[in-house]
């Protein structure tokens, strides 16, 4: 069934495209491809239809639905969704110049004039209003301006790009030639379409994660300082046993109480099944500043999730190699307990700059009675005789001569992550067997 889910949007829109060329090629008053005005009229249309395509496509790629995250992962949807969404809003800006123009031709009216008269027809002022605000979010995920935002401030803009989508309906049912043409192939698919995404909108990224909560009634139960920047939050809630997660998944939680309940940020579970949910969180920012100084136990949660692809189904080989740096270890510590629990080949190698940073020292250490093998990487420890410097290929082929025989899981920088990858592949690792995780929203 999944699998089916799965091609459903696509075939869709190409039933859609299929119809655009029916519609335009059969057109009462004759082909619109047979002279220059009609060619502006048809391809506007084809512009405003793939905009609106590129769009809701856009918002399946952040729906979180279940038949289709596990295929690639949510961290690897949400990176799409913002490449994608730099391209697709080109459509948009065409559409509107290529039906004004089309109709100032007809009219003989000038390209301004013709324009202005458009504004006053059913629903053009909203859509245009609409598009603006889908430009706007996109201009500000720009990388130039995205790092000069708050995460806060970008992320209330961005959902400006729902408000637009919403205005922009109406103009589409009201005066989309394809939709309301004399063919009905066009307006049904359509309605499919927009029902479908609002309905996986409406349940994944709403409903789903209230209907978790009012079945486990998710809590902070405790929180303990692992290290002076990271804080482990202990959950308690009813049914667990009935809550299922993988080790190296991640969930987005959405504290109930002042100031956090307006924002849902990821966060690995930090124990492996089993293990109660744990969430081990660094202090990196405003937000993560406040968790750590009022995060009180007692406090609500809503959990939506578990998400993500990082965990030991991927495993191609029987033995792992597990590359940590800083907080990176979160998904980490929940695989090794689980692979060492199974009796497992597993290598962990953790990178940081002193000993102080290490997070679960002891856990870890427990872990190495059972079998698990740690090697600790610090950078800048003043007496340390253990491992030093930059985690490289060159350090993990010396630490595990047996890597290329093994699957790499990586969490860590991204720059560190990006060199791994290089290095591990150019000594030979397959690249099936390299996995990584580099979640942002």
């Amino acid at each position: 069934m999944k699998r089916f889910t799965l091609v459903l949007f696509p075939l869709a829109a190409a039933a859609a495209l299929a119809a655009w060329y029916s519609n335009s090629a059969t057109a009462p008053a004759g082909s619109l491809f047979s002279d220059g005005p009609g060619l502006l009229l048809a391809f506007g249309r084809l512009a405003g239809i793939t905009g609106a395509l590129g769009v809701l496509a856009q918002l399946l790629l952040v729906s979180r639905a279940s038949w289709l995250e596990p295929f690639v992962g949510l961290d690897r949807l949400t990176r799409w969704h913002h490449v994608f969404g730099l391209v697709v809003p080109l459509a948009l800006l065409v559409h509107p110049p290529l039906i004004v123009w089309h109709h100032a031709l007809q009219n003989g009216s000038g390209f301004i004039a013709q324009y202005l008269d458009v504004l006053r027809w059913e629903d053009v002022l909203a859509a245009a209003a609409g598009e603006a605000l889908i430009l706007l979010a996109v201009f500000l995920s720009l990388p130039f301006t995205r790092r000069r935002l708050g995460y806060e401030t970008w992320h209330t803009v961005h959902l400006g790009a729902y408000i637009g989508l919403a205005l922009s309906i109406g103009h589409q049912l009201e005066l989309g030639g394809d939709i309301n043409a004399e063919s009905r192939l066009f307006a049904g698919d359509w309605y499919l379409i927009l029902s479908f995404v609002t309905a996986n909108l409406l349940w994944f990224r709403l409903l789903k994660p209230l209907w978790l909560y009012r079945r486990h009634r998710f809590t902070v139960a405790a929180t303990r300082m692992e290290t002076d920047s990271v804080m482990s939050v202990q959950l308690e809630g009813r049914e667990l046993d009935n809550f299922s997660v993988e080790a190296g998944q991640f969930a987005l939680l959405r504290f109930w109480a002042p100031y956090f309940r307006w924002q849902a940020h990821p966060f690995s579970f930090s124990r492996e099944p089993g293990g109660g949910l744990r969430f081990s969180i660094k202090k990196l920012g405003d937000f993560t500043a406040r968790l750590h100084a009022g995060l009180k136990p007692g406090t609500p949660v809503i959990l939506d999730g578990p998400y993500g692809v990082f965990t030991a189904a991927r495993m191609r080989r029987r033995k792992a190699l597990l590359v940590a740096g800083g907080i990176g270890i979160t998904p980490l510590r929940a695989l090794a307990g689980q692979l060492t629990a199974e009796g497992e080949d597993c290598i962990l190698v953790y990178a940081n700059r002193r000993r102080s940073d290490i997070v679960f020292a002891d856990e870890l250490a427990a872990l190495e009675k059972a079998g698990l093998k740690v090697v600790h990487v610090l950078a800048d420890e003043p007496g340390w005789t253990g491992e030093k410097g930059v985690v490289d290929a060159a350090m993990l082929a010396r630490l595990a001569p047996d890597f290329a025989g093994r699957d790499a899981f990586l969490c860590g920088p991204p720059p560190m992550m990006a060199a791994l990858r290089r290095g591990l592949k150019a000594a030979g690792m397959p690249e099936e067997n390299i996995h990584y995780e580099a979640f942002s929203l």
